[in-house]
């Protein structure tokens, strides 16, 4: 992909997070590592390959994908930990939405709410603390990300081979 905003992303290989005694600090960790391999699920692909519904009969891309966990960001850990406006970005077009005129575009609304849900983590004193917009306690939606982020990109994986045509690592 020519974008700038993909060149400007890291695709590197990192290791999995070290296991901690803190659990925020762990759970923290982990969640940065499940969206890094996430992002990582664009790399070497063309902009036609992202939004192809690579896998037919399945109406899913990669970047239908990466416009499902902007609105998973927002939903569980921007609105559910700060309150405030709920704001469905796509509604049910998410998965199956987005084209190749968008793709920087849905890229930098993912990338901004994970800014934005990072600050509303670090803005709760600990992992029993409330969300404000869902009430669920912030332990309990850091693994609901993490666990979100797993299946996805196990999902994006899938779907970026079969774009590809072969396994690329």
């Amino acid at each position: 992909m020519d974008s700038a905003l993909l060149s400007g992303l890291d695709f590197s290989k990192r290791d999995e997070p070290p296991a901690l005694t803190d659990l925020r600090e762990m759970l923290i960790g982990w969640l940065d590592y499940q969206r890094h391999e996430f992002k990582r699920k664009l790399r070497d692909l063309s902009h036609e390959q992202v939004v192809e519904w690579s896998i037919p009969p399945v109406e899913l891309s990669v970047l239908g994908l990466v416009r499902h966990m902007q609105q998973m960001e927002h939903i569980y850990l921007t609105w559910g930990l700060e309150g405030g406006e709920r704001v469905e970005t796509y509604g049910d077009d998410d998965y199956a939405g987005g084209s190749v005129a968008t793709i920087d575009d849905d890229l930098r609304l993912y990338l901004a709410e994970i800014e934005k849900a990072d600050g509303a983590i670090a803005a709760l004193p600990s992992l029993d603390a409330l969300g404000l917009g869902h009430g669920q306690p912030l332990g309990a939606t850091l693994v609901k990300m993490v666990d979100e982020y797993a299946l996805h990109s196990g999902q994006a994986h899938m779907l970026r081979y079969a774009a590809l045509g072969e396994i690329v690592r």
